[in-house]
């Protein structure tokens, strides 16, 4: 069964949505200017038509002369960080203050799940201040925390605009998922506390199958590869004065903020075709039985690719796209070639006396 059939338990009744591959010479500069994401398809674009205000059982649709918002996603091939353009034009934009009953500030809520792996994520009582109060064993409530919370999804709290303030919160114990270079982000407004205006942000962050407590050495990136599945969802928490006037998310339940099973699913596209301008030619191997000489090779070319042909550099050759080959000599200088062709050219790339076979 291929992916597009696969019935995900995830938000939107297992609807999937697309993440858009930049190309490696054409990723994002993080500096406040939209230029970079003007080559996304409107397929990619998630506008304020796909989101709810799920606060309080509202299920409404969004007021765009209120808040009308447009979201990106992106990610390139080889690093494994979710690239995210956000644009959002406010009647009132809140920031720049915290009230007594806490934050007071216009939101961007972000939550990744790296590998589907689905569940709550975030204890309960952290939204419920009177309940930890009331906790039993506070001692025990916080080594769940620590060993919980955040762990294997992640809930990034983005303050619009951030004033005098960090980029993001945190929700969980791993504060350094918000610090370059496991992220990085850049502004561009030009309003004051209270007045209407238009925001553009663009940032990338890192998913972690596990983002552990004790920081980014014991911590697991999830391997971000083409056609894969993750759980992700984003939420708007807009504030007018003392007012907030909603929360206004893409999963259509207030459950994204804690379970990641309430989360949408979202695929990893591989490059659109008509926006491909260039081919690289690029593979990776691994010996997967020296005694038998056998060796697994891996087309990791970029571009739209039609033909391609591997030689080996002892007369043989192959059209596949991932050979497993057995060389009949030992021997290490191997000059091993993969050329591919397609509508925007040709390319090769030769590896030197790097396929080692004893």
């Amino acid at each position: 069964m291929s992916q597009n059939t696969l019935n995900y338990q995830t938000a939107r009744n297992g609807k999937v949505f697309k993440i858009f591959q930049f190309p490696r010479d054409q990723m994002p500069h993080i500096d406040g200017k939209p230029d970079d994401w003007d080559m996304i398809p409107d397929s990619y674009v998630y506008g304020t038509g796909l989101l709810k205000d799920t606060a309080d059982g509202h299920g409404s649709d969004i007021d765009s002369s209120d808040l009308d918002v447009k979201v990106k996603v992106g990610w390139v091939k080889g690093l494994n960080r979710l690239y995210f353009s956000y644009e959002a034009t406010d009647d009132f934009w809140d920031f720049g203050r915290f009230s007594n009953k806490g934050y007071q500030n216009d939101i961007f809520e972000v939550v990744v799940d790296g590998d589907l792996s689905g569940g709550p994520f975030i204890s309960t009582p952290v939204f419920k201040k009177k309940e930890l109060k009331l906790h039993s064993n506070t001692d025990a409530y916080f080594e769940s925390h620590f060993n919980f919370s955040g762990v294997h999804a992640q809930n990034y709290h983005i303050f619009t605009p951030p004033i005098n303030n960090a980029w993001v919160m945190i929700w969980g114990h791993q504060h350094w998922i918000g610090e370059f270079p496991y992220s990085h982000y850049a502004y561009d407004y030009n309003f004051s506390h209270g007045e209407s205006g238009k925001l553009f942000l663009e940032f990338w962050i890192t998913p972690y199958d596990h983002a552990s407590l004790e920081g980014p050495q014991q911590a697991i990136e999830s391997q971000l590869e083409q056609d894969k599945i993750i759980g992700l969802s984003w939420s708007i928490l807009d504030f007018d004065g003392e007012k907030r006037d909603g929360h206004i998310n893409l999963s259509h339940t207030t459950g994204m903020v804690n379970n990641a099973s309430s989360l949408c699913a979202f695929k990893l596209m591989p490059i659109e075709r008509d926006l491909t301008k260039f081919i690289q030619a690029e593979w990776s191997f691994k010996i997967i039985d020296m005694e038998n000489r056998l060796v697994s090779f891996k087309d990791e070319s970029e571009g739209h690719i039609v033909k391609r042909e591997w030689d080996f550099g002892d007369g043989n050759y192959s059209n596949e796209q991932n050979p497993i080959y057995q060389f009949k000599e030992v021997g290490v200088n191997k000059v091993i070639t993969l050329t591919v062709e397609g509508p925007a050219g040709k390319s090769k790339r030769t590896r030197y006396s790097e396929v080692m076979i004893r």
